[in-house]
């Protein structure tokens, strides 16, 4: 998605910045200046740190959705290491789904846990936003665990109650958005930080499009999608917890070729749930349906992660409907065989971190993370009723092992496989113009 970038910097008669902290900023622009979400910026205050460096940190802030949370358009916690030069230390932190925190009309606890980088000089603590929606901040505190104590570091006006905003800067601000210190919503004390998106214009982009959005009814729910041209079908299939937005660095080359639909799955993106349990196989009756309904056969399709799971599996139970298809990051289960360690070991902390605030395990976001855990259950075997030819993709550092991956591609009958040297799960969006490329010559190459 396209980023609007415009960095604002208040200059103050009697306060000068030093080159250091300026470099700083410029620094943390260009790395935020990467990210993918439209109308994506930063709030943040850059704190000193250097004799904490290797320690784990904890911020913890409150945030009042003013506006109902979605898929584009959300706020969470950030943190990100910076060294003695201004130059950023690896990606920043984030919280992972803002949705695990958020509690409709009322104040919610975010929390961010992380560790300080050996060579930190500062640590840049605050939130990111995207998309368009109002909010209220209060309460900012930072943490860090030195042995056995636990140890406040002071924010410049963290409860902000203060007079000024001087130390809390903004990055990539679009210029019709604001800040300004508030009394009508507050967590504690008689003021909280206000952020007025109302009048934020927002472009149109895939997922959010609302002169092509449309909505279908499925097998009880209502799905969301996106068509761009009228060429060969080409339909899009994101991953967990995520929507046809993940896919935005594909359109504008696919859409060269194909008519690209998005589609987002039951319960993510902006369609609708009920309480049916959440399986693969489900999600690709739905895809089923939506083909029926659109009149569409001899689809292609470009699953990425679990839409590659869904793909494989419509693959196996509907081959007429596909012609050919590209896949991403695929599982057929989750085991010591198939995942890293890693990755199960975060999810099922997520998990155990969502029960313990008491989120409802009838919550989607529940739901879609117990479903990682125990789908799909796929037998290899079975990959045999697969027809289209078929590319899988993952990438060298994938949260996929490369030996589970090529399991997919030895057994799909007329498959390709391909290993992203230097590329993790995330090739599509990090490496876009070569996912591209390799995506595209395979569906011009091959012939069904």
């Amino acid at each position: 998605m396209t980023i609007s970038i415009c960095l604002l910097l208040k200059t103050y008669k009697n306060c000068t910045m030093s080159k250091l902290y300026f470099k700083l900023l410029i620094l943390l622009l260009l790395v935020t200046s990467a990210n993918s979400y439209a109308q994506f910026y930063e709030i943040y205050e850059a704190v000193a740190i250097e004799s904490y460096q290797g320690k784990k940190f904890t911020l913890e802030g409150k945030i009042y959705y003013k506006d109902p949370i979605a898929n584009d358009s959300w706020l969470v916690l950030a943190a990100r290491s910076v060294d003695a030069n201004g130059k950023p230390i690896k990606n920043a932190l984030y919280n992972e789904n803002a949705g695990d925190y958020h509690k409709k009309d009322d104040w919610s606890s975010y929390v961010l846990n992380g560790k300080i980088e050996k060579n930190a000089k500062f640590l840049a603590i605050g939130v990111a936003i995207a998309g368009p929606g109002n909010y209220y901040l209060d309460d900012f505190k930072l943490f860090i665990e030195d042995g056995k104590n636990r140890i406040e570091i002071p924010i410049h006006n963290s409860d902000f109650e203060g007079d000024s905003l001087l130390n809390w800067k903004t990055m990539t601000m679009d210029k019709n958005t604001s800040l300004s210190l508030s009394q009508e919503t507050v967590f504690s004390g008689k003021q909280a930080l206000f952020i007025d998106n109302s009048k934020l214009t927002v472009a149109p982009t895939l997922g959010s499009n609302t002169e092509l959005g449309k909505y279908m009814d499925v097998n009880g729910v209502k799905l969301y999608y996106e068509v761009y041209g009228k060429r060969e079908p080409l339909l899009l299939l994101h991953g967990n917890n995520s929507s046809m937005g993940s896919f935005n660095k594909q359109l504008e080359a696919l859409s060269k070729k194909y008519m690209v639909i998005g589609l987002d799955s039951r319960g993510q993106g902006k369609s609708t749930s009920d309480g049916t349990k959440i399986t693969y196989e489900l999600m690709a009756e739905d895809v089923n349906t939506f083909l029926e309904k659109m009149q569409l056969k001899n689809v292609n399709i470009l699953g990425w992660s679990d839409g590659g799971n869904i793909a494989v599996v419509l693959g196996m139970q509907y081959p007429d409907k596909i012609n050919k298809m590209a896949i991403m990051g695929t599982v057929l289960y989750n085991n010591d065989s198939s995942v890293t360690s890693e990755t199960n070991k975060l999810i099922r902390k997520q998990v155990k971190e969502m029960e313990s605030k008491g989120i409802p395990e009838t919550s989607m976001d529940y739901r879609l993370k117990m479903l990682l855990l125990t789908e799909p259950n796929i037998n290899p075997d079975a990959l045999q009723k697969i027809q289209a030819p078929t590319l899988v993709m993952a990438g060298q550092y994938d949260v996929v092992k490369e030996k589970h991956t090529k399991l997919i591609a030895e057994k799909i009958p007329h498959s390709k496989l391909i290993i992203f040297k230097g590329g993790d799960h995330e090739a599509p969006a990090k490496i876009p113009e070569l996912f591209n490329e390799t995506v595209l010559t395979f569906f011009d190459q091959v012939e069904r």
